[in-house]
């Protein structure tokens, strides 16, 4: 059996600590996630304070898994220690080091580069940290802004996958972004030249 790796925490960015989340949070995340700007390209609804609540708490407590295959992250300011957003990295296949990347950003931090920092640092984690061979991120073709961020920091488009979730009244469609490690190193390399 493969050994997976663990993640280093905090990932620290110019700007940014993405860290563990705390059952002190709730709070924080429930006020930005309430706002209906943030779920305008995601097929699930915003969670009830409850729903919230129950998922905090798991994932605080899903922190101690061995081995650990998942990393719901809090995505905080280094100047504020503000929560603007969350981070999220799954070992989605540890045999063949295959991972599959997520952001969110309240949306008063948009248009303000927190999700590109945010990316940029899960890829860094997950090529040099995790030693993964390929990671992946999917959105709806319609968020641009993620689209752009995906494409900022090195991922290439794979595929449309048509109307492959029906929620909230009508079907969703799937764009899927990835990188391969060789592919990454080569842009590790530009960024830091």
């Amino acid at each position: 059996m493969n050994v997976v790796p663990v993640l280093s925490l905090p990932v620290a960015t110019r700007r940014l600590h993405i860290r563990e989340y705390v059952v002190a949070d709730i709070p924080t995340v429930f006020q930005y996630v309430n706002d209906p700007a943030y779920w305008q390209y995601q097929r699930s609804e915003a969670p009830t304070a409850q729903q919230l609540d129950t998922l905090l708490k798991w994932v605080v407590n899903e922190q101690a898994a061995k081995p650990r295959l998942a990393y719901f992250l809090a995505a905080t300011r280094k100047d504020t220690g503000e929560i603007i957003g969350e981070a999220v990295l799954k070992i989605t296949n540890p045999a063949e080091r295959q991972a599959e990347l997520g952001f969110g950003v309240a949306p008063r931090f948009w248009k303000q580069g927190f999700g590109t920092e945010i990316t940029g640092a899960l890829l860094e984690a997950a090529f040099s940290q995790l030693k993964m061979h390929r990671v992946s991120a999917q959105c709806s073709p319609e968020n641009k802004g993620s689209i752009r961020i995906m494409q900022k920091t090195g991922m290439a488009r794979e595929g449309l996958l048509r109307d492959v979730h029906q929620a909230r009244g009508k079907w969703w469609s799937t764009v899927i972004y990835g990188v391969l490690e060789h592919e990454y190193a080569k842009i590790r390399t530009v960024m830091k030249g």
